[in-house]
């Protein structure tokens, strides 16, 4: 049974705005961080408990080239993704966004 992969709403508006500034630094950029975020996502489909638990239930994985992580909780059946930061964001700023989805 493969596992399913679910999104906090929030992680779309996060994408998109990183997307976003990437795209406007530099054509085809931002195409190459959706790239990377879903790589990592399929790679966390694959190896979900290779990254380690950083807060509560939630674990971390960095993104390749850019300075981003992905925050995510492994169910039984599932994997839910509930945050994607910028790595230079205050960390209690990610809890509190982690602990409000």
């Amino acid at each position: 049974m493969s596992m399913q992969v679910l999104y906090a709403p929030e992680v779309a508006v996060e994408l998109a705005d990183a997307h976003d500034w990437y795209e406007n630094r530099a054509v085809g950029l931002g195409e190459e961080f959706l790239r990377m975020a879903y790589a990592a996502f399929e790679e966390l489909v694959a190896f979900p408990e290779k990254y380690e638990v950083v807060y509560g239930p939630h674990r971390r994985a960095l993104l390749r080239r850019f300075p981003y992580s992905v925050y995510y909780v492994v169910g039984q059946h599932s994997l839910t993704v509930y945050g994607v930061f910028h790595t230079s964001r205050d960390p209690h700023v990610i809890t509190e966004a982690l602990d409000n989805r």
